[in-house]
């Protein structure tokens, strides 16, 4: 039986059992938090930053969206994928968010959609949503998608009065029907006392431990880009480190004509019959295949009988 996204978060928060959740993209990442046995994943419109390269997340579209969330649902059971709703696919009217979360959720396969914000038209979309069965994850905090508006990344409720509106918004999107809300770098007492206050869990990052779980982007713990990450992110690895020493390795062998060795050589001298080496002591070409120098079947570029 499938393990719905809302099933499960319902019964880490009544047990109270952390909530573990990352970024996902393509196959290499979710195969990653599925063998880590992650509660679900979200595929995050921070694919502008780590995957596309691009300086904020503004330039995801909807369609790269649903692209990618179909690659991880693909690798990742589907009904705990969320996908992250794009800018400028909400905040609108209602009734366009409506249509592009439908959209999203349909046409992907996932089990969920998030979006920024408690906008009035937000909390209807999220009610209307739910009644008509998507999943809704609220997000409250530090919004990456408002940055051109903003100037610059901010921790949130830093005074009271940011405090009260974080708090006022967490409830309201619980009470549109939202099934979690991602708390993004508040204050972490702010965090804690909203996290008391709700039914539904909260999913933090960079709010500290006083939350129903945390969220990273994975390419930060793995330390995949050659960037610094964020201040609360603990790098679990440095792969981009590791990959670029090996690739750096391969290309002095290749130059230097250690690899490839000749016993990694793709065909090996005893499998070729003397009458096809060539003066040069290669394989000649067999005639058979207009002279293009097609691989021998049985081989990985051939395909295997």
């Amino acid at each position: 039986m499938a393990d719905y996204l809302v099933a499960r978060l319902r019964q880490k928060k009544l047990r109270g059992e952390k909530i573990v959740s990352i970024t996902a993209y393509d196959y290499f990442t979710a195969l990653i938090a599925r063998d880590a046995g992650v509660d679900f994943v979200l595929v995050g419109d921070s694919l502008g930053n780590v995957v596309q390269g691009a300086r904020s997340t503004v330039p995801v579209t909807l369609e790269q969206a649903i692209y990618h969330a179909k690659i991880v649902c693909s690798h990742f059971p589907p009904e705990r994928v969320v996908i992250d709703m794009p800018f400028g696919t909400f905040k609108l009217e209602a009734d366009a968010t409506v249509k592009n979360c439908v959209r999203a959720f349909q046409e992907s396969g996932c089990g969920g959609v998030k979006f920024e914000g408690a906008s009035t038209d937000n909390l209807i979309a999220a009610a209307i949503l739910t009644e008509a069965g998507v999943p809704v994850i609220g997000h409250l905090g530090l919004l990456p998608q408002r940055i051109h508006a903003e100037g610059a990344y901010r921790v949130a409720g830093k005074n009271p009065a940011q405090a009260e509106r974080l708090a006022a918004d967490a409830v309201a999107l619980e009470k549109a029907g939202a099934v979690a809300v991602v708390l993004e770098c508040i204050v972490g007492e702010v965090a804690a006392r909203i996290t008391q206050m709700l039914k539904i869990p909260t999913i933090g990052i960079g709010c500290g431990p006083a939350v129903s779980g945390q969220i990273i982007v994975v390419h930060d713990i793995l330390g995949m880009l050659p960037d610094e990450p964020p201040s609360f992110v603990k790098r679990y690895a440095e792969l981009y480190r590791s990959a670029a020493q090996a690739a750096a390795n391969y290309a002095a062998d290749v130059r230097q004509g250690a690899y490839p060795a000749a016993e990694t050589a793709l065909v090996g001298r005893a499998s070729v019959p003397a009458n096809l080496i060539g003066s040069a002591g290669v394989p000649a070409r067999d005639s058979e295949d207009g002279g293009q120098g097609r691989p021998p079947s049985g081989t990985a570029a051939g395909g295997t009988k």
